[in-house]
C-alpha cells in the first residue's frame, strides 16, 4: 500500500509538477510515474519564457477598449447613464453620471456596431473599426423633437384603478443580475389597461436587498412589440434612487403628466454605480403564475421567464 510522506515539499524543488509527479513525489504513486523538469540549458529555458510571454502578449492583444464621453450635439454637455452597447450580443455598458464611459470588447467585435441610446435623444450607431480607427472619444447625441399627441380621458367621473400585480408569494422572489457590473439591469412587467385612456399617477414594485440601502433607478415605459418590450413609449428621463430596504417602493409619476391609451410595459431599470462591483444587486418580489421580462445589458435581448411574474403596478386615473 502506498504510503503518505509528510516530510515531502515537492513544491521546493525546482520542478513543475503534474498532480501524478506530486503524487510520486511523495511516494504514494506508482515509480512509473513521471515528472516534467525545467530544462537544465540556460537558452532552452530563454527560449521558453519568451515564449510564454508571446503567448501572454498575444492573450491581451485580443481585447479592445473603448473610452470616451457622451454629450449633447446642442449644449455640448454631459449626458449621464446612456445605454452603449452591441445589439442582440449582450455586450454593453452605461455612461456615469458625468458622461464618461469605458468598455472593454473581444478582436472579434472589432466588426459590430456600437450604439447610443438615451432618453429623449436620437439614437446614434458607429462602426467599432471606424471608431478605433479614428480614435473617437466624444460622441454626441441630438435631442429628439416628438409632437405631443393630446388624450382626453372622457369619464365624467375619473376613477383611481391600480393594474398589474399587487401581491407577491413570500416565498418566491427573483435575483436582479448584470453581465457585467458597470452595466444596467432591468425588469418589466406587461399593463393591460382595458382600452381606456389613462393618466399614469404612480408606479409600485418589491424590491430588497442584503447588500445596500439604496440603488438609481430609471422608469421605463416601452410599446409591446411581438409580445416583449419594444420601443419607448415616452421619451422622460424618470431617474430615482430608491430604497431596497423597505420592500413595496412607490415612485410617483403625476408630475410628468403621462397619459397612455394602450396596453404597456413598465421597466425598472437598475442603474450601475461604478464604485460598486457587483454583478447580483437586488431581489424583486413575485406571484406565482404568468410571464414577466429581464436583460442583463445595455440594450441586451430581453428574456422571457413563464411561471411567475413580477409583484409592480400602476395607479392610474381613467
Amino acid at each position: 500500500m502506498a504510503k503518505y510522506n509528510a516530510s515531502c515539499n515537492p513544491f521546493g524543488q525546482n520542478r513543475i509538477f503534474f498532480v501524478t509527479g506530486i503524487a510520486n513525489a511523495c511516494g504514494i504513486a506508482p515509480q512509473s510515474t513521471k515528472t516534467l523538469s525545467m530544462p537544465q540549458n540556460p537558452f532552452t529555458r530563454l527560449t521558453l519564457t519568451g515564449l510564454f510571454l508571446f503567448i501572454a502578449s498575444l492573450s491581451f492583444a485580443q481585447t479592445l477598449t473603448l473610452k470616451g464621453m457622451v454629450k449633447s450635439a446642442a449644449q455640448q454637455e454631459a449626458i449621464p447613464y446612456v445605454n452603449i452597447g452591441i445589439k442582440k450580443k449582450n455586450i454593453g455598458t452605461a455612461s456615469k453620471l458625468y458622461g464618461t464611459f469605458s468598455l472593454t470588447l473581444k478582436e472579434e467585435n472589432r466588426q459590430d456596431t456600437l450604439t447610443f441610446s438615451a432618453v429623449g435623444y436620437q439614437e446614434v450607431s458607429l462602426p467599432i473599426a471606424v471608431i478605433l480607427a479614428n480614435q473617437t472619444s466624444e460622441f454626441f447625441l441630438s435631442e429628439k423633437t416628438t409632437a405631443l399627441q393630446e388624450v382626453v380621458i372622457r369619464s365624467k367621473t375619473p376613477k383611481t384603478r391600480k393594474f398589474g400585480t399587487t401581491s407577491r408569494n413570500p416565498f418566491l422572489y427573483g435575483s436582479a443580475e448584470t453581465v457585467h457590473s458597470d452595466d444596467i439591469s432591468e425588469l418589466a412587467k406587461h399593463i393591460g389597461l382595458n382600452n381606456k385612456p389613462s393618466e399614469i399617477l404612480s408606479a409600485t414594485v418589491y424590491l430588497r436587498s442584503v447588500k445596500r440601502d439604496s440603488a438609481t433607478f430609471r422608469i421605463n415605459l416601452y410599446k409591446p412589440e411581438a409580445g416583449m418590450p419594444g420601443e419607448r413609449l415616452i421619451e422622460k428621463s424618470i431617474i430615482k434612487r430608491l430604497p431596497l430596504n423597505q420592500g413595496w417602493v412607490t415612485i410617483p409619476l403625476e408630475p410628468y403628466g403621462i397619459v397612455v391609451e394602450d396596453d404597456f410595459f413598465l421597466g425598472i431599470e437598475y442603474l450601475p454605480e461604478h464604485s460598486q462591483y457587483e454583478k447580483y444587486i437586488f431581489t424583486y418580489g413575485a406571484a406565482l403564475g404568468g410571464s414577466g421580462y429581464t436583460r442583463k445589458a445595455s440594450l441586451g435581448d430581453w428574456e422571457k421567464f413563464v411561471g411567475a411574474r413580477l409583484a409592480a403596478y400602476v395607479t392610474v386615473r381613467q
